[in-house]
């Protein structure tokens, strides 16, 4: 018989209408030592995220920042643990940043406002350009970072706050990449050309490669194709109309390049992927098995590291 624990979490997930009930049933271990809180203020609405600082930082240096969103009921720490980012932050050198969405029931099932996702942040139709905007002139008052190397990445909803990133403020973003994500903004009008990394597998049922509604989504919704994006990013940065394609296995990479100021899109397809952070942790046993075809972290910092 189900006790009320899982009567609550049953409930939690059917009320936010999650993507991905993420790791509130697990225990994020860190990546090397406690990452730092930083707390503010925008309009309203407290908000916080999470930094890790590598060792290579001294407070002179400008360093690089990657944000890391993560996905719909998910949280900062186990955004943290799902993509293992700041492990490669230590190594390469650069700050990891995990912004927090919003919720209401516990402070670990977030979501992001993405105009048609989820849950309570778009319900309460959070503000989420105006939280970014705000982090980034907090992180950067706060530490030495290289405003021209920032960049964003996510899964799910996280990976849709990426696209809101490049969307809104893409002049203070280098690149993005988005894993299992999908372009919701109804009006993404960016003001720059953006390198857009895209990692979807064709057997995401969450949100669907080739769009429709996602057999196994709990914040049911149209989605939009993964190659809707590819084609908004590829005509916005005014790419080549084909790609260099490459096929490895399960594993096809089609780069558009080059385009207006240096910027690149690339896709990487993965045959077969569910959805999930490739090469990353799983976070509950009910969420898909990350496909082991792909180290997306790695393949997401040198992305990173060409822009």
């Amino acid at each position: 018989m189900p006790g009320r624990a899982d009567e609550v979490i049953a409930a939690t997930r059917a009320r936010l209408g999650l993507l991905v009930v993420a790791a509130a049933l697990a225990s994020p271990p860190v990546a090397a030592a406690e990452p730092i809180e930083r707390q503010l203020r925008v309009g309203a609405v407290e908000r916080s995220y999470l930094v890790d600082l590598p060792p290579a930082y001294d407070g002179r240096r400008a360093l690089p920042v990657v944000l890391v969103f993560h996905g719909g009921g998910g949280a900062a720490l186990s955004a943290r643990t799902q993509t293992r980012m700041s492990e490669k932050a230590q190594a390469e050198g650069f700050i990891a940043v995990y912004p927090q969405g919003s919720g209401v029931l516990s402070a670990r099932l977030l979501t992001w406002n993405a105009t048609t996702c989820c849950g309570y942040a778009m319900q309460r139709r959070i503000d989420e350009a105006a939280f970014v905007a705000a982090l980034l002139d907090d992180l950067g008052a706060s530490f030495a970072i290289d405003r021209s190397r920032v960049y964003a990445t996510g899964i799910s909803n996280g990976g849709m706050m990426a696209y809101l990133s490049a969307c809104a403020l893409a002049e203070r973003f280098a690149a993005i990449a988005v894993v299992a994500g999908e372009l919701t903004l109804p009006d993404c009008r960016p003001t720059r050309p953006v390198s857009v990394l895209v990692i979807h597998g064709t057997a995401d049922q969450n949100l669907p490669f080739d769009g429709g509604v996602g057999a196994k989504a709990l914040a049911r919704h149209e989605v939009r194709s993964v190659r809707f994006a590819v084609d908004f990013w590829r005509t916005h940065d005014r790419c080549p109309a084909t790609a260099a394609t490459e096929h490895a296995g399960s594993v096809i990479r089609e780069r558009y390049a080059p385009c207006a100021s240096a910027s690149a899109v690339e896709l990487v397809t993965i045959e077969g992927g569910g959805h999930s952070w490739p090469g990353g942790a799983r976070l509950a046993r009910f969420l898909d098995e990350p496909s082991a075809a792909l180290d997306a972290t790695r393949e997401i910092w040198a992305f990173f590291g060409r822009h």
